[in-house]
């Protein structure tokens, strides 16, 4: 195996390790762009078609639950997520997380499908209502946290540092929303699995995607190094293989017996018949491939920003 070979290879695995290390947000993102809804009648007919495959999809219903419980304003929940977070190094830890959650389903007329709520984390989709203030305004508001040790953090932060930044966010999902959840589809409950999250969402799929994308911009480089680096890497490969191929043929018509043998030079020149080796006709090669595939990657990227510029 050339070295060629080798470092296409590499490439590749790099790229690959680099795009499966993108968060569930982003990974969310990908699922509700790639997956079309379908209702949950039409899910259970395809899960009865799989078998014993449980198929990854999105469904898209009324929520609908036997039990509600409300918020201070009286609206029937059946999730709500409250996230206490303060300002850590450029960004936002998490110190304090409170859930409730009730069963509910996904339905249309005739089917549903209950969602497995312990699977709700990153991929809840919903627009989120925040407070922003300091530390000190945190403490005073006399909130209670799940653990004592995050209202002893609070209370020294407020008297340490009370000017640092503090955040509280609130998700939630009403009984009388339409929601779109994408998950596997497991003895009639829709869960994560697979290696993929369980999405929720209440809102349209395009505004969904357009939250997502507004949070995922930072990520727009790291996923387009990956597509780079994979792209980079299948042209090392193929060239690397090429290179391998006309070494080998080289090396079989030098030891075949010659009647008349007639030495001619390697040469990378394809106008006096010869074979594209060495250096100069691996690069050649390597830029023939390379260049179509950045090209395209450039356009993509280009294209990208565009879009998010005018949205």
């Amino acid at each position: 195996m050339s070295p060629f070979t080798l470092i296409g290879v590499a490439l590749i695995a790099v790229g690959l390790l680099l795009s499966r290390r993108t968060d569930v947000r982003t990974r969310a993102g990908q699922l509700l762009a790639g997956l079309s809804p379908v209702t949950p009648t039409e899910a259970l007919r395809l899960a009865a078609l799989r078998g014993e495959s449980s198929p990854y999809l999105a469904i898209k219903g009324s929520i609908d639950a036997v039990e509600i419980f409300e918020d201070e304003n009286h609206r029937p929940l059946v999730y709500r997520r409250e996230r206490v977070s303060i300002a850590d190094e450029g960004g936002w830890r998490v110190i304090d997380t409170t859930e409730r959650s009730l069963p509910f389903v996904v339905s249309d007329p005739s089917s549903s499908i209950s969602i497995a709520t312990a699977d709700i984390a990153e991929g809840l989709v919903v627009v989120e209502r925040r407070w922003e203030g300091s530390v000190a305004e945190l403490h005073a508001a006399g909130r209670e946290y799940q653990t004592p040790e995050t209202a002893a953090l609070v209370t020294a932060l407020a008297a340490s540092d009370p000017t640092r930044g503090a955040r509280v966010g609130l998700e939630q999902i009403s009984n009388l929303d339409r929601a779109t959840a994408a998950g596997q589809l497991i003895d009639g409950q829709l869960r994560a699995g697979a290696g993929r999250p369980l999405v929720v969402t209440t809102l349209e799929r395009a505004e969904a995607l357009r939250l997502l994308g507004s949070e995922g911009r930072g990520r727009l480089a790291s996923s387009t190094v990956a597509l780079a680096l994979m792209a980079l890497g299948l042209t090392f490969l193929i060239g690397g293989i090429a290179l391998t191929i006309a070494t080998t043929a080289i090396g079989a018509d030098a030891v075949s017996p010659s009647p008349s043998p007639t030495p001619t030079p390697e040469s990378g020149d394809a106008r006096n018949g010869g074979v594209g080796v060495g250096p100069g006709g691996l690069l050649g090669l390597v830029a023939m491939f390379a260049l179509p595939l950045l090209f395209a990657g450039a356009v993509v990227f280009v294209t990208r920003l565009v879009t998010r510029s005018r949205r």
